[in-house]
């Protein structure tokens, strides 16, 4: 007998509720965003799907660049927005200005951005000016040394002193190394925080080595640009003899390079966006305020008038000898004043002083008590004395 064909029943399709439009549609054909069903049209009215990862992004939540749709996420990852414009930059082609983002439309020009930003610049708030001057520093002066110190868990600092690491140097077992930065101080003010800085170092065993280096600045806000420039003027003419001071590591130190500009060009600045762009083409840098650009690893560092407002003389090998800073301190205070004395001089006058050889200076720029110093400084590291 023939098999009875029996009638096939076909269930229907699983309904769920769209929750957008409230319609009942296939639950296979619904998208799921966070937990709620959407029909497809409405899943299309109301989401962007991620140019990058794919996933849904409700219109309200959604960030565009070049024209196209991003999540949270995906667009903070690929992009910053210019802080000029606001529109998207892509990370590969922003511009950075005082850890500013640009576009490439809106980059201010690096020069007049300097020279905004020096203008706009004072001493910090915590610096604090001498009424008394038997330390005849009259300049603001702030000291940076690098140092090691014997690892410990919180470290106290010496009164007008801040601490910070510092990757430079080179640390030995058991020890940490670390920069200690001076508040801008003048005069005997100045002299005191060295002292604190002195009975700090006996007490916690701080020592140096090699890889330290002692840095100076000097305010430079009151200075005119052609000041500055004969400040480098002053600086070259005396450099071979500072090196001679110095051990043969930080002669040819990569953090202290030469100062590079031939005083005969660094005579003929008068303006200060001149100063910027021959600075900066000596030292194969581009002009910018930014606290680590290449042209700091100068034995003078002109950058950083442009970042802090001084002068900073990177030259001195690391040292916490109270003699040696005191000492040198005043050695570059007094090129600083002959540099401000040579700006005013005639083109006579400027001729005769610089084409005599710089032993004929010293006493007359440093003085006797500083000649000896440097002469005591220039016997150990290479067996003469200055005026030999």
């Amino acid at each position: 007998m023939p098999v009875e064909e029996r009638e096939r029943t076909v269930e229907p399709p699983e309904q769920a509720e769209c929750c957008d439009c409230n319609e009942s549609v296939d639950r296979e054909n619904t998208i799921v965003v966070n937990g709620d069903r959407y029909c497809d049209p409405c899943h299309g009215d109301n989401f962007y799907s991620c140019n990058s990862c794919s996933e849904s992004v409700h219109n309200d939540n959604v960030y565009f660049a070049y024209q196209e749709p991003y999540c949270e996420h995906c667009y903070w990852e690929s992009f910053e927005n210019c802080c000029d414009c606001e529109e998207p930059v892509d990370r590969d082609e922003v511009y950075w200005r005082n850890d500013n983002p640009y576009c490439d439309s809106c980059v201010p020009d690096d020069v007049s951005n300097m020279l905004w930003h020096l203008e706009d610049k004072e001493p910090p708030a915590c610096s604090r000016k001498a009424e008394s001057f038997e330390f005849p520093v009259r300049r603001l002066v702030g000291v940076e040394v690098e140092c090691l110190i014997p690892h410990i868990d919180a470290l106290d600092t010496p009164s007008f002193w801040t601490s910070t690491s510092d990757g430079s140097i080179n640390s030995e077992e058991g020890y940490d190394g670390i920069e200690m930065v001076s508040y801008p101080a003048s005069g005997d003010l100045l002299l005191e925080s060295i002292d604190n800085l002195m009975g700090w170092s006996n007490d916690i065993g701080a020592v140096v080595n090699r890889s330290c280096g002692l840095h100076v600045h000097f305010n430079s806000l009151d200075l005119t640009a052609r000041q500055v420039a004969h400040v480098g003027i002053v600086y070259k003419y005396f450099e071979e003899i500072l090196k001679g001071m110095m051990p043969n590591s930080r002669q040819s130190s990569n953090w202290c390079k030469d100062f590079p500009i031939p005083k005969k060009q660094l005579r003929h600045i008068t303006e200060e966006s001149e100063l910027i762009e021959m600075y900066y083409d000596y030292m194969d840098s581009h002009p910018s305020t930014d606290k680590y650009n290449d042209a700091r690893y100068c034995g003078l560092n002109i950058h950083s008038r442009y970042y802090h407002g001084s002068l900073e003389f990177r030259l001195h090998s690391g040292t916490i000898n109270k003699t040696k800073i005191i000492n040198w301190i005043q050695i570059l205070n007094r090129i600083i004043d002959m540099a401000i004395d040579l700006e005013r001089y005639t083109g006579d006058e400027y001729d005769k002083w610089i084409n005599k050889p710089p032993i004929t200076h010293m006493v007359s720029t440093f003085g006797v008590e500083l000649c000896d110093y440097i002469n005591k400084r220039t016997s150990k590291f290479k067996g003469g004395r200055v005026n030999e």
